[in-house]
């Protein structure tokens, strides 16, 4: 007998037992049966013992304890109703298809879960944590034939109260497919009005289409006004992976914000299954035991759920399978425990800092600093992971600042990996933004202070730079310095703070030159083809040469930047003028289409513009993606064809705007004039861009000679993409037939840890070791680029899109590197990024271009406006809907 039609069972009787006023009921039953209170509460009343059958079969019996045991003789069911009908007393009645099956075993869920109406209308019948408003049901042959009639009942029903009228078709919340969001619902009708009751019917059967006069529409009372309400998944959507998956809005006082998608930014939780109940805020303890008490009633583990929270109760809309689901590799559940047993393991083992790290309270951020989730994404694989801790976040990062003048970090790795996912050590981070000359008491107030605000304001983790620490020279510095931190530090120490930070920035300004004449270097030489002499010096040096000087190009292009916005904070200029002064800067991006521009005119050809530019690859640490130069004509055609001159400013800045920059730098403490520090704008900016146009191009070679050489061993890119950069250097010293043997065996590891990854949900900002079991997020806060609005159809591109698709669209992506550049001159409409903040090559691309665009919406939301066809991308007003 399948366990949950026990737990079915023993419901009903819960529920029977107040006909009796709680004297002992007994129910017995064979196969898969759905015994309704309702069809038996009646007889119940004037028998001592109801006979359920099917097809002329006994299927159940329930009846005084006394009565039914006594008859109990055998497990023949028929004979114990044929004792029972002679003895008198009893009630018998022929069951209905949906309330047994045939299959002994089939779960009690594929009963219980038919359309909209059914479900809740058996649900309405037991004793539950829950509340639900019986519905009443209009049939289409009734309303096709008799609306007066129709409308007559549920006046009676209602009275003047107000109504929802749902949909409850035949083609939602199937097995296969759930149609969600379909088909129409209409909120708060006053029923006492027969029009309006007449129209939300006659719409709510209209969005059927045809044949809606076979199927029918419910009403139930409004719930109103609620405290929480939203949509609780028994397991992840997309994934089918062990977490309650809870969608809730505490804010509209609606029941229909989440389920149309019309919230901004609704509240996510993802709970691990065997959270203790203890751990859990209040309202998500309650959602979470209501979804397990209906799991464990239906048996159907992967449960989508509607529900409120309404004057203290819980109220239950709608239960209905989730239609949409992968199955899970085999081992997977039980390698994605220990993943999150370890990662635990490992958060708190991290708890206290270990020197040369300060601070209290440890946090780890996915888009901080070198921003991985951006670069490599959330879960990398082996090979992008490790090339990107090679090249830049094992030493290079660190080596940097110390270079630059901050404390020395070297030998503290900058990521961490927690079960597969890829982490800034957002403590370390702001340890290495400090200034090597301050005291160490002073840094550990700084940054304890710092860390405490983060953990406080978390959406704030991919702003740290801008909003939490302050790491350059700055208008209203030293009293932003003394509001925040007077109470722990003298007046002494905070001037000492910002004179440090001052040496620094001028420092930098003028080490610029220096470390683009190191990216030449690299440009010179970028890449010398073959292995011969192994992956290790060719990565030396591109490290040497590209990555390091690149890491002080971003640094100085974030300085100038840092800068530029504290004259906007400060009143010496607004945010039009700010743009103006961007858009003056020329970008290689920027050169990209000036040059598809030239080779329209006739005047460069293909071949230069490829040589150049045919590098790029969306996912510049990825193997798996296509770089430009493998299809030219697809990725450099649309490009070519639709290049325009670019707008050109042709009237200076004005004298006030230079007198009032001029004004603010020296206050500032910056001896420079404004000609000076636009200069060095521009050119950090710009270089910044150049050195990543350089360094990635000797990159992308590296990447096409591994794929050359795992070519003829049988090894696809994918296959080395779950390669470590470690395990491909092993194998490059092995004879043909042994590295393709050993690189085989570490795929399949590989894999099969890539597929338990991929079934758990981390937050983008872990704050404690409880966060790897149950998070909840409230959005991101993007960065809007120019204050256009516009509406267009929605294109989600997975990798570099087809240039055809892209003209009018807005496209989404999860994120965008410089391999992206070529979509931003096909005439797209607008550009959505789940990850980036306000220095990410996306928005620096983007403000040059003034092409609308949210960077850093967060993956959530990222999902939601996904799933929409079309979408009004509003900048100026901050808003994203997605219809």
């Amino acid at each position: 007998m399948h366990a949950s039609t026990w737990v079915w069972a023993e419901r009903v009787l819960d529920t029977l037992a107040q006909t009796y006023d709680g004297v002992p009921l007994t129910l017995v039953f064979k196969g898969t049966v759905l015994p309704r209170p309702r069809a038996i509460r009646l007889r119940l009343q004037t028998a001592s013992a109801v006979i359920a059958t099917w097809r002329g079969e006994c299927r159940f019996i329930v009846g005084r304890t006394q009565v039914v045991r006594e008859a109990l003789e055998g497990e023949d069911l028929d004979a114990v109703a044929d004792r029972l009908t002679r003895a008198g007393d009893v009630s018998r009645f022929e069951l209905e298809e949906t309330e047994v099956s045939s299959e002994p075993l089939s779960p009690m869920g594929r009963l219980v879960l038919g359309d909209k109406a059914r479900t809740l209308d058996i649900l309405s019948e037991l004793q539950g944590p829950w509340r639900i408003s019986p519905p009443h049901i209009v049939r289409g042959e009734d309303w096709a034939r008799d609306r007066d009639a129709v409308l007559q009942r549920v006046r009676e029903r209602f009275g003047d109260e107000r109504v929802v009228v749902r949909s409850s078709c035949s083609a939602e919340d199937a097995w296969i497919e759930s149609n969600a969001g379909r088909f129409l619902s209409v909120l708060d009708v006053d029923a006492g009005d027969a029009v309006a009751v007449g129209g939300a019917i006659s719409d709510v059967f209209g969005s059927y289409g045809p044949g809606a006069v076979k199927e029918k529409v419910f009403l139930q009372s409004y719930v109103h006004p609620v405290s929480e309400s939203g949509v609780l998944m028994a397991r992840h959507p997309e994934t089918l992976a062990s977490y309650w998956v809870v969608a809730s809005d505490v804010s509209s006082g609606r029941t229909d914000q989440i389920t149309s998608g019309a919230l901004e930014k609704p509240s996510s939780a993802y709970v691990e299954h065997g959270v203790p109940r203890g751990l859990l805020p209040d309202s998500l303890r309650r959602v979470v035991t209501v979804g397990r008490e209906l799991v464990k009633l239906m048996g159907v583990d992967a449960l989508d759920i509607e529900f409120a929270l309404a004057g203290g109760d819980f109220h239950l809309f709608q239960v209905r399978p989730i239609a949409k689901g992968s199955s899970q590799p085999e081992g997977s559940e039980v390698r994605r425990a220990l993943l999150l047993a370890d990662a635990c393991t490992e958060h708190q083992a991290l708890l206290r800092p270990q020197a040369p790290v300060v601070g209290d309270g440890p946090v780890y951020s996915t888009m901080t600093d070198w921003n991985p989730a951006e670069m490599i994404g959330r879960r990398p694989l082996p090979l992008a992971r490790t090339l990107y801790g090679r090249l830049i976040t094992d030493r290079t990062w660190a080596e940097q600042r110390a270079a630059y003048g901050y404390r020395d970090l070297r030998g503290t790795p900058l990521l961490r990996d927690f079960a597969g996912h890829a982490y800034v050590d957002v403590r370390a981070s702001l340890n290495s933004f400090i200034p090597a000359v301050t005291p160490a008491r002073v840094a550990e107030v700084l940054v304890s202070r710092q860390l405490a605000r983060l953990a406080h304001a978390p959406e704030l983790h991919d702003k740290v730079e801008f909003e939490i620490a302050d790491t350059c020279a700055s208008l209203g510095l030293r009293e932003r310095l003394r509001r925040l931190y007077a109470s722990s530090l003298d007046a002494g120490e905070l001037d000492a703070l910002a004179t440090a930070l001052r040496d620094i920035t001028l420092h930098g300004l003028a080490d610029l030159p220096a470390q683009v004449e190191q990216v030449e270097r690299l440009r010179s030489h970028p890449f010398a083809p073959g292995f011969e002499g192994g992956l290790g010096p060719i990565l030396a040096r591109l490290r040497e040469l590209g990555t390091l000087p690149f890491a002080h190009l971003a640094r100085t292009a974030f300085v100038v930047t840092a800068l530029l916005k504290s004259f906007v904070r400060e009143g010496v200029m607004d945010s039009s003028e700010q743009r103006d002064v961007l858009q003056r800067i020329r970008t290689v991006a920027g050169q990209l289409q000036a040059d598809a521009l030239r080779v329209r005119r006739g005047e460069l050809g293909l071949e230069a513009l490829v040589a150049e530019f045919g590098h790029l690859r969306p996912g510049t640490y990825d193997i798996r993606m296509p770089r430009y130069d493998a299809d030219p004509e697809r990725y450099f055609g649309p490009l070519i064809s639709g290049a325009e001159e670019p707008f050109r400013h042709e009237a200076p800045l004005s004298r006030s705007l230079h007198e009032r920059l001029s004004a603010g730098l020296r206050s500032a403490g910056l001896s420079m004039t404004s000609e000076v520090f636009l200069a060095h704008l521009g050119a950090g900016i710009a270089g910044r861009e150049y050195g990543k146009h350089v360094f990635t191009k000797t990159l992308s070679g590296v990447l096409e000679h591994l794929a050359a050489w795992g070519e003829p061993l049988g090894l696809s890119r994918d296959d080395l993409a779950h390669l470590s950069l470690e395990q491909a250097e092993t194998a490059l010293s092995l004879p043909p037939r042994e590295a393709r043997s050993w690189c085989r065996d570490a795929v399949e590891e590989a894999r099969e840890h890539a597929a338990a990854v991929n079934l758990i949900e981390l937050p983008d900002i872990l704050v404690r070791t409880s966060h790897l079991l149950f998070h909840v997020s409230s959005g991101e806060q993007p960065l809007f680029v120019t204050k256009a609005c516009v509406r267009a159809p929605v294109l989600v591109a997975d990798g570099l899109p087809d240039p055809e698709r892209v003209r009018g669209n807005i496209v989404l992506l999860e994120r965008a590197d410089p391999g992206y550049d070529g979509l931003l001159a096909l005439g797209v409409a607008g550009i959505v990024t789940a990850y980036g903040g306000a220095n990410s090559h996306m928005a620096v691309r983007c403000t040059e271009l003034q092409l609308p665009a949210a960077i850093g919406v967060g993956r959530e939301q990222f999902r939601r406006l996904s799933g929409g066809r079309v979408m009004t991308l509003d900048c100026g007003g901050r808003r994203l809907v997605h219809e």
